[in-house]
């Protein structure tokens, strides 16, 4: 009969007994990478959903910053809202009369805006829109309210900072309706403080 070899405290044991360091076993590795895809999944939903709010954002701002106007009515360049009110008439009838003190119309100082409609229906709001005329200034637009007497508007405004020593303007009245927008602009200019 044969002896079975001797066995060394050194041999190793290859066989399927118990092991001596635990290894994850393919069900821990499989519940790591559902986890994995799992959180993937909801980053990308996030992130799905950040850009759609970005891209709710900028639409809804570009339709509130650019108003489609439907007829448009310049005051002549001659008329200077440094020196008094002026008047731009529309086409088919009536006119709109700005009116901005102080006269010098600074740059970051309350601005007491007077607008007076004539011979036209009352809108259901009207509001000042300052914009650069070769630069763009930013939204600066601001709601008027009706005064006392019909046909009148009044409001505060404030011209923003401008890095140029001259600064070409245009105003323009919104008269907002149901059925569009109508504006009224008036070109002026600013000098910057030295």
């Amino acid at each position: 009969m044969q002896e079975p070899p001797p066995t060394s405290p050194h041999n190793c044991d290859s066989g399927s007994g118990p092991k001596s360091a635990k290894s994850p076993d393919s069900s821990e590795s499989a519940e790591i990478a559902k986890s994995d895809r799992a959180q993937r999944f909801w980053w990308l939903l996030l992130g799905c959903l950040v850009m759609a709010i970005l891209a709710t954002l900028v639409l809804k701002g570009r339709a509130i910053t650019h108003i489609q106007v439907r007829e448009l009515a310049r005051a002549p360049a001659s008329c200077d809202l440094h020196q008094g009110a002026c008047t731009a008439r529309f086409a088919a009838g009536g006119q709109v009369q700005l009116e901005i003190q102080p006269a010098e119309i600074p740059l970051v100082k309350p601005l007491r805006v007077q607008v007076q409609l004539a011979d036209m229906d009352a809108p259901q709001r009207v509001e000042l829109d300052f914009k650069g005329v070769d630069m763009d200034m930013g939204f600066n637009r601001f709601p008027l309210e009706p005064s006392a007497q019909p046909g009148f508007y009044h409001g505060n405004a404030m011209l923003p900072l401008c890095v140029r020593q001259r600064m070409q303007w245009e105003a323009r009245v919104l008269l907002l309706d149901a059925d569009g927008t109508r504006a009224a602009a008036f070109r002026f200019e600013t000098h910057r403080p030295s």
